[in-house]
């Protein structure tokens, strides 16, 4: 049996997720021929219909919330939902997508019409894009395995201070790219300054390490890092990472700033005051576009990177071979993987990981992104202040209270240094500041990495037997992790920081 199969009763099976046709027992639900769909394209104030498994749904209104964007859902407008669905298998890894169509169910598919469409999958499923995805660690916690999305155990968060490359947590939204002994040998980059009237320039890898090479310790860590704490106040859309979808490894490469300089952005100050040129846009081999504003890429101490390598060693597959883009104290999406060209611009980057939905904080009152103008509310580009707890060791010192000896991580974006982190076993009564064991010691504002640290929590046995933690990191600026994240939710379930809290049986 192939990874997926459309079933002509309308079921859609993988590996771990099976959903089951709408119910219209007594077929009151109107049919429609797969050609009254495809006028139904949003085009000329009609309507957004697509079909799926033999249904047919009116997704007007949702494709504004969509969490791919608006751009990528509607590339099924008037049309099957299953070609897509079968590239963009994260779909099947919930059932929340199947519970929104839900609502929207208008119609069955002219059953003619829907076998054309299971005969067009049973061709598209000949040559499975996911076919030569990497080999994995056994020990990464995965959520979806097409495309790939694995965060690191807890107890092996801290284990390394450079987190190893296989256990590195992975962030995928398609195929892992897939070069040829041939085409990775040859490959090269463009940098493209076309919008200053300068054309473009391609650099090979070869060439590339002929240039002076910058080593740059850096954390990354997925915006919707702990998402499940979120689903705990109100369900977001998304992956639900617990608190692994955060790593750190040695990236060696060319300085972006040198790079871009070479190409001919010889002032960037001027580039950008008289010429208008604000961002610099990255494509991916994989379809993906994001964006930075020109100040973090040309300042001298931001840190960016083109990095071939990963803790001394070429990139792997997973994580961006050959070339990826490493912008220090940035949300995880802006270090963009597999960049094939490098683009000075006057605007951002198009597409749904910087201008849609995917990556834009709403307030916690915004449900329906329909209400607000995306185009007015920035992208996450540095981010804000994180730590969770790792490995915990009990140790009694009576009935009611014991010592917690504890161990974890803090990390803060934009270079701010963790100046300290504080832990409660008493719901915040009383507070143990711990000791910083590791990444102590980076430069001020320049603090591309996380820090460990260990502390001694005194703390309060409850009737059930089990004792409550909580940590909170302090940044160089003195911003403070906030107590709850029921203020903080958004839709997308980006960004949780609130104060990480444990359960520890005794």
């Amino acid at each position: 049996m192939a990874s997926m199969a459309v079933i002509a009763g309308g079921a859609v099976i993988t590996g771990t997720f099976c959903e089951e046709s709408p119910e219209d027992p007594n077929g009151l639900l109107p049919e429609y021929s797969a050609e009254e769909v495809a006028k139904n394209n949003g085009e000329n104030g009609n309507p957004i219909w697509m079909s799926y498994g033999g249904y047919i749904y009116d997704v007007s209104r949702f494709v504004y919330n969509h969490p791919g964007g608006t751009e990528k859902i509607m590339m099924a407008a008037g049309g099957s939902i299953e070609p897509f669905w079968y590239l963009y298998r994260q779909h099947f890894a919930s059932d929340l997508p199947m519970q929104l169509m839900d609502s929207m169910l208008i119609g069955r598919l002219k059953e003619s019409d829907q076998d054309e469409i299971d005969k067009h999958m049973e061709t598209l499923m000949e040559d499975d894009p996911y076919a030569r995805e990497p080999t994995r660690h056994e020990a990464l916690v995965v959520h979806s395995d097409t495309p790939m999305n694995a965060e690191v155990p807890a107890p092996l968060i801290t284990e390394s201070y450079l987190t190893p490359a296989e256990l590195f947590y992975i962030r995928h939204h398609h195929p892992v790219p897939y070069l040829s002994q041939k085409e990775a040998s040859e490959y090269d980059v463009v940098i493209d300054l076309s919008a200053m009237g300068k054309g473009s320039i391609k650099i090979s890898i070869d060439d590339l390490k002929k240039m002076p090479k910058t080593d740059v310790v850096a954390t990354l860590q997925c915006s919707g890092n702990r998402r499940g704490g979120f689903n705990e106040v109100k369900r977001t859309s998304g992956t639900a990472w617990g608190q692994g979808a955060v790593s750190t490894a040695k990236w060696g490469g060319v300085r972006l700033s040198d790079l871009l300089k070479f190409a001919g952005l010889e002032d960037a100050l001027k580039a950008q005051e008289q010429d208008g040129m604000e961002h610099i846009r990255f494509h991916s081999l994989d379809g993906m576009m994001a964006s930075i504003g020109i100040e973090k890429a040309m300042n001298p101490y931001g840190d960016c990177l083109l990095a071939y390598e990963m803790n001394d060693e070429p990139l792997p597959r997973d994580h961006g071979f050959p070339l990826r883009v490493i912008v220090p104290g940035y949300a995880a999406v802006r270090n963009v993987k597999w960049v094939k060209r490098i683009e000075v611009a006057q605007t951002e980057a198009e597409g749904a990981w910087q201008r849609g939905l995917n990556y834009k904080t709403l307030p916690p009152s915004v449900t329906d992104a329909k209400t607000i103008n995306l185009d007015k509310m920035p992208s996450m580009t540095e981010v804000s202040l994180f730590s969770g707890i790792t490995n915990t060791q009990i140790q009694r010192v009576g009935k009611e209270a014991v010592i917690v000896k504890a161990s974890g991580w803090a990390w803060a974006g934009g270079g701010r240094n963790i100046v300290r982190v504080d832990l409660t076993g008493d719901d915040g009564k009383s507070w143990t500041t711990a000791a910083i064991t590791k990444g102590g010691d980076q430069r001020f504002g320049r603090a591309w990495a996380w820090v460990f640290w260990e502390a001694d929590v005194p703390a309060t046995v409850a009737s059930d037997g089990t004792v409550h933690l909580a940590c909170k990191a302090v940044d160089l600026a003195f911003n403070v992790q906030p107590e709850k994240c029921d203020h903080t939710w958004n839709v997308r379930g980006l960004g949780n920081n609130a104060w990480y809290r444990m359960k520890v049986q005794v």
